[in-house]
């Protein structure tokens, strides 16, 4: 279980609640596997996280690219490469179906995005976003 808290936060409202949505997605996932219901689940997930991806990654570009992110290029590059692993996934689960291998790729997938992209890279925006605003204070 991935438990959401403050140090998750990147400053952005919008992006930080769409940020806390994945979480609990995520302990969804991890709840139903812990009553052995993962397998069942896993659709919902994947529907989830390719919709997710298509909103969030869309709003957060467009905002870092109003403010003027020198990192949004790269950001953006990271954000295509986890498309096409979820991408990967999905396809999975339609040629293969709901597996317990396949679950634990799309958790440890999801668990590997949340502590590597969100605490690394979405920080690097938040702390440009945070000096930004106290410049202009």
């Amino acid at each position: 279980m991935i438990t959401w808290n403050d140090a998750m936060l990147i400053g952005i409202p919008q992006v930080d609640s769409q940020h806390k949505l994945l979480v609990e997605a995520i302990n969804k996932l991890m709840e139903a596997c812990g009553r052995g219901e993962g397998r069942s689940e896993i659709e919902k997930t994947l529907n989830f996280v390719v919709s997710y991806t298509k909103e969030h990654f869309k709003d957060e570009e467009v905002v870092q690219a109003n403010l003027g992110f020198p990192g949004a290029t790269p950001h953006k590059w990271i954000h295509t490469q986890f498309i096409m692993q979820v991408g990967t996934l999905v396809q999975e689960f339609k040629k293969d179906g709901p597996s317990v291998t396949l679950v634990g790729k799309l958790n440890k997938s999801l668990c590997d995005w949340v502590v590597n992209h969100i605490m690394n890279e979405d920080k690097k925006f938040g702390e440009y976003l945070t000096k930004a605003n106290s410049k202009s204070a």
